[in-house]
């Protein structure tokens, strides 16, 4: 590619020659930096490169819109209006635009996951697509299955007297409570499994000590973790007549591993159900559920039981209910969570408060704090009544042995 192809034209705006790099950038074979350097030097501004690709994406928004309405030239000036406005704000307001550049930061982080999920889940779907065999069930109950997956921590690894976990570990855990689900689920001839996705499925660095223990970049991570997901409710779905799936979030996924700079609506667990419905989606019988209230709370109606579900990191284990409840307007039947890395239960005013283990099991944070327990996952069973009963899948290798 020759540099003169790279220069702005005689006839063309800067405006035009700003879109025509963009445009065109795998073409021309320059990236985001280089594009900035050309249009600083034509500008004669100083620009880093994400206001440029800032402006770029703009005008992607509204392109299409501005073309369909068929817009005239007194509209576009109004938006351009605006956006002269808005920047007027920023450099009149030194505090917001500090909190604006700190966005930025996280949103172009944003932007190069979604540019690698999308890559990778599209060479999964040639290279390895998940079938679904539309199988008919004999179920003849009333039967539902629910599956708590939370705390699965993917990425640790750590060898202590009580535990060893690292991927394979990790893989041969999650083979044991894929099988073990449809086990009990076939005894109990359930027809919908209700898979409910409570946080911390990645690993994260949110502790000092666990950043020393990370083995896979956290975006590496969340998609191999997506994928473990994908398959196992593809099998699910391959074995019972239907498969909701629910997600909320945690504390170990988030974007920004400085608490300060933490954004509450940017998380990597967001990827996760937007990678299951892209492996997922020729499969009839799989419902990836939406959250009504908020991103981490999760409101589900099981056989007439409300249901309530967080991850827990944000409640306190003799409030959660009551907490919930007020938040919501709305009484529930039970609150499931997870986060505290042990099994646990407790009732408050006939709700039933159930706490997943945690996968992963004993890490070296853990026993720095004299916290142990057993890795396990829990299913279990619901009819009309509620709870018919509870199956603690455990899943740990006790080095001890």
């Amino acid at each position: 590619m020759t540099d003169e192809i790279l220069k702005r034209r005689e006839d063309e705006s800067f405006t035009d020659y700003h879109l025509r790099l963009f445009e065109n950038m795998h073409e021309y074979k320059i990236d985001k930096l280089q594009i900035a350097n050309l249009l600083n030097e034509e500008s004669g501004k100083s620009y880093d490169e994400s206001k440029w690709r800032k402006d770029y994406s703009q005008y992607l928004r509204w392109k299409d819109y501005l073309i369909d309405k068929n817009l005239d030239k007194e509209i576009v000036e109004k938006y351009n209006e605006l956006k002269v406005e808005s920047e007027k704000k920023k450099i009149q307001y030194q505090d917001q635009k500090r909190e604006y550049r700190k966005y930025l930061r996280l949103d172009a982080r944003l932007e190069h996951i979604i540019d690698t999920v999308t890559s990778e889940v599209r060479q999964l779907n040639q290279d390895k697509p998940l079938k679904w065999y539309k199988k008919s069930t004999d179920s003849f109950t009333d039967n539902d299955g629910v599956l708590l997956v939370s705390d699965w921590h993917r990425g640790l690894f750590t060898l202590n007297y009580w535990n060893s976990f690292n991927n394979e570990e990790f893989d041969r855990r999650i083979s044991i409570l894929t099988n073990k689900v449809i086990e009990h689920g076939k005894f109990h001839e359930i027809n919908t499994l209700h898979l409910f996705q409570i946080g911390d499925l990645i690993h994260g660095t949110i502790h000092r000590i666990t950043r020393i223990m990370d083995t896979e970049d956290a975006i590496r991570s969340t998609m191999k973790v997506a994928e473990t997901l994908s398959e196992m409710v593809s099998i699910f779905a391959n074995e019972f007549e239907k498969v909701k799936v629910y997600s909320a979030r945690g504390n170990h996924e988030r974007v920004s591993s400085n608490k300060s700079e933490e954004v509450s609506t940017e998380s990597f667990n967001d990827i996760i159900p937007w990678f299951m419905a892209e492996r997922l989606n020729k499969f009839d019988n799989v419902d990836l559920v939406e959250n009504e209230v908020d991103s981490e709370i999760i409101v589900a109606n099981i056989l007439g039981n409300t249901i309530f579900a967080v991850h827990g990191h944000r409640d306190r284990l003799n409030s959660i209910v009551s907490d919930l409840t007020m938040m919501i307007k709305r009484f529930p039947d039970y609150v499931f969570s997870g986060h505290i890395h042990k099994n646990y239960e407790n009732e408050s005013h006939e709700v039933e408060h159930i706490v997943n283990s945690s996968l992963s099991g004993v890490d070296d944070y853990a026993k720095d704090i004299r916290k142990t327990s057993k890795p396990a996952q829990k299913f279990l069973v619901f009819n009309k009544e509620g709870r018919l009963c509870t199956y603690n899948i455990q899943l740990g290798n006790d080095t001890r042995a």
